[in-house]
């Protein structure tokens, strides 16, 4: 029987497969996430392809995450499909707490997350380098199960997928679409009981990767 971890390395391999026609990837950073034996990778979330190319950026440093992803994304078709598949965590937000301790097991059993801080979609395209307000759980798994957070900044993805649509956009002849992943070389450590200010900061260092990433995206 195939593990979540098998699972999502083939998974990742097919779907960068099926997009290679619409989509190109470009992962830079992350010079420890090879040697990262557990933690959190936390992302921006402006389009319902992050979780695509979350996983496909991660197969490139050989990393296999479980995935926090909220319960109504478990009834869309393909998401729902894709959440199945790769053992996501579903995240009900009028009771977040079931799901903070099946995280917090994860981890402390050596599995690392990856999740979206914001908790929903964010994409303002006046200001692009925005993010919305930061849910506290990002402060509260990090202190319960004693892991750092590495931060990661997507951005592309709303031109693939937005999320206005129904589907992505996915017409092979039209330019492929560029998708920057900018990924943290650090690890960030958090500290105190201050899970607001916490999650701000997480989220201020996302931003940064995300600067990094636009100025790629608008050279490509």
């Amino acid at each position: 029987m195939r593990t979540p971890e098998s699972r999502l390395r083939w998974i990742a391999r097919v779907l960068k497969v099926l997009t290679a026609p619409w989509v190109r990837y470009e992962v830079r950073g992350g010079t420890c996430a090879p040697d990262l034996r557990v933690g959190i990778v936390a992302a921006n979330h402006r389009s319902l392809f992050d979780v695509v190319a979350g996983l496909i950026a991660l197969h490139h440093f050989k990393r296999y995450v479980r995935v926090l992803i909220a319960r109504e994304y478990f009834d869309k078709r393909l998401m729902g499909l894709l959440c199945r598949a790769i053992g996501a965590i579903p995240v009900d937000r009028r009771d977040a707490g079931h799901a903070l301790d099946a995280a917090i097991a994860a981890l402390r059993d050596d599995v690392p997350l990856l999740i979206m801080p914001e908790g929903r979609l964010h994409w303002d395209p006046e200001h692009p380098l925005s993010t919305g307000p930061a849910k506290t759980g990002i402060s509260r798994l990090a202190l319960g199960a004693e892991v750092p957070v590495l931060p990661a900044g997507l951005v592309g993805t709303q031109h693939v997928w937005p999320a206005d649509r129904a589907l992505p956009r996915m017409n092979p002849f039209r330019r492929r679409r560029l998708v920057v992943v900018e990924v943290a070389d650090e690890p960030l450590w958090l500290h105190g009981d201050d899970h607001v200010a916490n999650a701000e900061a997480v989220m201020a260092e996302i931003r940064c990767l995300m600067a990094a990433g636009e100025a790629v995206l608008s050279q490509g």
